[in-house]
């Protein structure tokens, strides 16, 4: 259990800290961080605030399409998320601003390879994943469509509604989306053998 809780911390601090600088590249974010930004300019609170904001309406929305209970983890999982992001954006990236586009591209690059790192760590918990994943399955769950569709659907639902809010969409959002599920597909099975390690019992050691 020690195992799981270490990578689930270690997971997020390191996925959130690929948010930001996403974000902080200037070029768009993805889908649901484009609409937090968005909400956050137009009402003047912080990216977190809407992280977690719009992390509990899912929450609720999910538990209605898949005639469930709402999830208290993932709940408690937002609200870290949304600590965390803008503990980086705030905090450590606070007077991150790259001025050249070569600048720029490299920020958004080295926050995708962040962000689908920690993804991939902190799926190993098998603790309940964010409300914005979880959306994809209660659609597929509900109306019977394909994981794939599912998945379109509720990232052209999250792009729509960053649209209304003029959220941070741009050329990074294209390349966080036909990137992101790459890295994490790439770097999954290496944390999943190396927590197997880390869960492994230890042989006892014969003295004779």
């Amino acid at each position: 259990m020690k195992e799981r809780f270490l990578f689930f911390t270690a997971g997020l601090l390191i996925l959130t800290m690929g948010v930001a600088l996403i974000i902080k590249s200037n070029l768009g974010a993805s889908a649901w961080d484009a609409l937090a930004v968005g909400e956050s300019q137009m009402f003047n609170l912080t990216v977190g605030t809407f992280v977690f904001i719009n992390g509990i309406v899912l929450i609720f929305l999910n538990a209605f399409l898949m005639k469930k209970k709402p999830e208290v983890l993932a709940a408690i999982s937002i609200l870290i998320i949304g600590a965390l992001i803008d503990f980086w954006l705030l905090i450590i990236f606070k007077d991150l601003s790259p001025a050249t586009l070569a600048g720029q591209s490299f920020v958004l690059l080295f926050g995708i390879m962040a962000m689908g790192v920690g993804v991939a760590i902190y799926l190993q918990a098998k603790f309940p994943a964010s409300p914005m994943d979880t959306l994809m399955v209660a659609i597929h769950t509900r109306f019977g469509l394909n994981l794939r569709n599912s998945r379109i659907i509720s990232e052209s639902f999250a792009l729509l509604l960053a649209f209304l809010f003029r959220g941070a969409i741009g050329v990074g959002t294209i390349v966080v989306t036909l990137t992101l599920g790459l890295v994490v597909q790439f770097f999954y099975p290496r944390f999943e053998k190396m927590l197997e390690k880390m869960q492994a019992p230890k042989k006892p050691i014969i003295t004779e």
